[in-house]
């Protein structure tokens, strides 16, 4: 090291050899949830990912986000061209992700030898490891993909056979798609869009209007939700049609685009302000289930950002991990001060957690695809539910990782700022909190509670029937219970206004108790197959949550977790009394009357 650079050796580095081996739950819940007959296969690709995601995905990531896109309206002849140059270092990215099946494995068979489609918990599992680096692309562009392949394939199968294989091609061919949907008359008020469809007479479609926040406006294939002639006001009347980059001829399609965005984050992806001009579509399914046609699009990007919201967590906790490891504070190491400990313990338990969350609703999905009623059932509530508590706890998350690498973490130099930008978009994509609080409710009132309580219900009954944290079982049964109550008394109110002020922090509640269910039933499982009570603990302290600061502090105060600290932060062997006792300190906390609160 050059004499110019006293005490560097004090700055820990950014760790870059491997960021899955270090995953104990991602390892775990992977193999648990795709079963025995898929594990080498999954674990192989996932191994390959722990070295490609910091190794070449995050330079890329970094690359791009520093030089973001740029709008060329017009070339040297002055013809209107609306062209979005990007970095080669978006286009290399793009084509890593895609090129290693991010997308083809979830419809394709043929992938590393599968003989069928690679279920929707195994691509959660490897794109959460790769959005652990990159939130801009992989979380839109490709997951824009991802998710129109699944809308064209459920709503118009001759659409899905024409461009499918496009699509999800993975050798340098395929077709990017986006969607278009906001605009200035309305934003979450999707209903009160003013672009206009006019049928052409030959089965074909023009679209005239402004779509205000169009993200991926570059895209070779664009979802648009628009109103036909005649069709009523609201969301009821909208139409969704798909409106291709390039006509046949090969000549640009009429729309134009007025400028990108200058946004606060995910600044490699291009958003753009567009005109639509009389521009060629065609329809899309049913041309009066257009805005429920869109939502299958809407809800697949919805478990997308459940999964990204969990890569960023866990990538949190991993960068506050690797820098308190390394750097040492008043004569000790930083990682072996309990309030330091107690600042990390918080960020892998939101990291586990968000993981489970995202396994979770991959897994019901494929249930559903399959045929499974309970499962589809349950889904109707926990996607918009766990994106919710994702997009929350990871700003959280976010910013406490910053403030864990101290000075630095505000320095372009380091990740945290980048993440914390990034993470953000994810709480007003699809749907806000409040819009996802307000389609909770209207999703009660169209009988959705048992769907959601049957599939809680049943974990928690299976935690109460024996293991390490039986006692939650009894606490989550209880919480139901007082949710379903609740519930029933908000029904019977005749006051709209009363109704809704409650509902967002329902919403959150009803995301923590599916949330831990799920936990503490992997708890269990973790510690007949590992011996080990880490999961155990961390559920615990995840659930002490539900009665506050007042309930968290009777697990998280207990210095006798201290002595552990090592394993249940980093993995490893916890001794199962561990979990035991968090169990039942959680359920003593939680089991006297008011203490579980609105959180």
């Amino acid at each position: 090291m050059l004499p110019s650079d006293p005490g560097v050796h004090f700055i820990p580095a950014a760790d870059t050899t491997d960021w899955y081996l270090p995953d104990e739950h991602l390892r775990w819940l992977t193999r648990r949830t795709v079963g025995e007959g898929l594990w080498p296969v999954a674990d192989g690709a996932l191994r390959e990912l722990g070295t490609m995601v910091p190794q070449v995905i995050e330079p890329l990531a970094r690359t791009a986000d520093r030089n973001p896109p740029v709008l060329r309206p017009y070339n040297g002849r002055g013809e209107r061209i609306d062209e979005i140059e990007f970095h080669p270092a978006y286009k290399e990215l793009e084509s890593r992700v895609l090129g290693f099946g991010a997308v083809r494995a979830a419809y394709m068979p043929g992938w590393r030898g599968l003989t069928r489609r690679a279920p929707r918990s195994l691509i959660t599992a490897m794109l959460s490891l790769i959005l652990e680096s990159d939130q801009a692309i992989t979380g839109c562009p490709i997951g824009m993909m991802d998710a129109a392949a699944r809308c064209l394939e459920r709503n118009d199968p001759p659409l899905a056979a024409r461009f499918l294989p496009g699509i999800v091609d993975d050798a340098g061919k395929h077709l990017t798609v986006a969607m278009f949907l906001t605009e200035k008359a309305g934003g979450s008020d999707v209903g009160a869009n003013e672009s206009v469809a006019t049928a052409a007479g030959d089965g074909t479609w023009r679209l005239s209007g402004e779509k205000w926040f169009a993200s991926c406006a570059h895209s070779d294939l664009i979802l648009v939700l628009a109103r036909p002639g005649g069709a009523p006001a609201g969301p009821r009347g909208l139409g969704l049609f798909l409106m291709p980059r390039l006509l046949e001829d090969g000549t640009r399609n009429s729309y134009v685009i007025h400028r990108l965005k200058e946004k606060f984050g995910t600044r490699a992806m291009a958003s753009a302000e567009v005109g639509l001009r009389e521009a060629f579509a065609w329809q899309v399914g049913t041309l009066e289930r257009g805005l429920p046609q869109m939502m299958d699009m809407v809800n697949a990007t919805r478990v997308g950002i459940a999964t990204a919201t969990a890569g960023a967590m866990r990538r949190s906790a991993f960068e506050a991990l690797t820098h308190t490891h390394g750097r040492s504070t008043f004569g000790r190491r930083l990682d072996l001060h309990p309030l330091m400990r107690d600042t990390l313990a918080e960020l892998v338990v939101d990291s586990v957690a968000g993981l489970t969350a995202a396994m979770g609703v991959a897994e019901l999905a494929d249930a559903a695809d399959s045929g499974d009623h309970e499962a589809e059932a349950a889904l109707r509530l926990l996607t918009p539910l766990f994106k919710m508590h994702g997009t929350e706890r990871a700003r959280v998350c976010a910013t406490e990782s910053m403030e864990v690498r101290g000075g630095n973490g505000f320095i372009e130099d380091w990740p945290d700022a980048r993440l914390l930008r990034d993470v953000y978009v994810h709480a007003i994509w699809e749907g806000s909190g409040n819009v996802i609080a307000l389609d909770v409710q209207r999703a009660l009132e169209h009988g959705a509670l048992p769907g959601y309580l049957g599939d809680t219900e049943r974990r928690a009954e299976g935690v109460s029937a024996g293991g390490p944290v039986a006692p939650l079982g009894g606490v989550l049964i209880d919480a139901l219970q007082h949710l379903d109550s609740q519930l029933r008394l908000l029904n019977a109110i005749d006051d709209a206004d009363a109704k809704q002020l409650p509902m967002r922090r329902i919403a959150r509640r009803m995301a923590m108790l599916a949330i831990g269910a799920r936990l503490a039933e992997q708890a269990n499982a973790f510690a007949a197959d590992t011996g080990s009570g880490r999961l155990g603990w961390i559920a615990a302290r995840y659930l002490s949550r539900l009665g506050g600061e007042v309930a968290l502090a009777d697990v998280a105060d207990d210095s006798a977790w201290l002595q552990h600290a090592g394993a249940l932060l980093h993995g490893g062997d916890v001794p199962v009394s561990v979990a035991t006792d968090a169990a039942r300190r959680t359920a003593a906390a939680l089991g006297a009357p008011g203490s579980l609160i609105s959180v």
